[in-house]
């Protein structure tokens, strides 16, 4: 069965909404869901290991749902061309066009200063200043989720998406590839 994206929306709306500052630390690889789970977080540190890409158009469906916490923080032209074409890229790309906070070669040595800025913070200062931060994105959550959860569940339940998922389950060509 298709993942359910409202499910999944909900979830990515409650860590947006989350008083605290949410942050991640990755040192792997991160697709599909996982990206909309690091766009959700507030600041995120990427170590070597990471890579990064929006691989739905590979299979036939796209990045609906988890483009509400992901387009507002990914610098335009750069959303375009990994949502487009699915193009793997690292963590200092990553850190480059807004998806990461910081990239470095020891992911938990690069969240030290982000942890004490945050740990130095005024908690109700904090709390207000993440508040000014997430009203827009929490606006598109409220204003657009309905319409990209439809979109996702269309999409995952397509003829398309069934040949693209089993194209790469079984490791050959999707059937579009020219």
């Amino acid at each position: 069965a298709p993942p359910d994206p409202a499910a999944f929306v909900a979830l990515l709306r409650q860590i947006v909404a989350l008083p605290k500052p949410v942050v991640a630390r990755v040192d792997g690889h991160v697709r599909a869901g996982g990206l909309g789970l690091l766009g959700a977080c507030d600041l995120a540190a990427a170590g070597p290991a990471s890579s990064f890409a929006f691989t739905e158009v590979h299979i036939g469906v796209a990045p609906a749902v988890i483009s509400l916490p992901l387009l507002p923080r990914l610098d335009p032209g750069a959303a375009s061309r990994y949502y487009l074409t699915g193009e793997r890229f690292d963590a200092a790309e990553a850190a480059r066009i807004g998806l990461v906070t910081v990239a470095g070669e020891d992911a938990d040595a690069a969240l030290v200063p982000l942890l004490d800025g945050l740990r130095a913070a005024a908690p109700g200062a904090l709390a207000e200043t993440k508040k000014l931060l997430t009203a827009r994105v929490l606006d598109a959550f409220d204003d657009q989720s309905d319409a990209l959860t439809a979109l996702s569940a269309r999409l995952f339940g397509s003829t398309e998406a069934r040949d693209g998922m089993t194209a790469f389950l079984e490791r050959r060509e999707r059937p579009w590839v020219l």
